[in-house]
């Protein structure tokens, strides 16, 4: 009995490590969105996530477009890109191909970079122009 007692917890302590970049990196990351001037509308993907400075949550199996607008000012364009998560190759070191496979079909094998952005908005050359008239 003791035996078997044993061998249970090594497979449920295994099978704890298993999908280690779901369990721990989730499917999501937190981007923090700064913008000089404050208040620009920030769009993700075309869809608008409201005013920076903010900090937003999203996907992490897949690259994202950011656009930043403010009356005035030129658009700010910049992409979010995935990478490799290092949680994926702690899978890869315990041999664990289901963890491995759950953790790429989810995403989680992935970290966003950069996970914080500061948009430079230059004035628009439309309203430089009125000005100096």
């Amino acid at each position: 009995m003791k035996y078997i007692f044993i061998i249970l917890s090594v497979c449920i302590g295994l099978a704890g490590f298993n999908a280690c970049s779901t369990i721990f990196n989730t499917t999501t990351q937190e981007i923090e969105l700064n913008s000089n001037p404050p208040n620009a509308k920030i769009y993700v993907d075309g869809k608008i996530f409201g005013t920076t400075p903010q900090v937003i949550n999203i996907e992490r199996g897949v690259d994202h477009s950011v656009k930043f607008e403010l009356d005035g000012f030129e658009t700010y364009e910049t992409q979010i890109t995935r990478q490799m998560s290092n949680w994926f190759w702690i899978n890869a070191l315990n041999g664990f191909i289901p963890g491995m496979s759950v953790d790429l079909l989810t995403g989680a094998m992935y970290s966003l970079f950069p996970d914080e952005m500061n948009a430079e908005l230059s004035p628009s050359k439309v309203e430089t122009k009125t000005k100096k008239k």
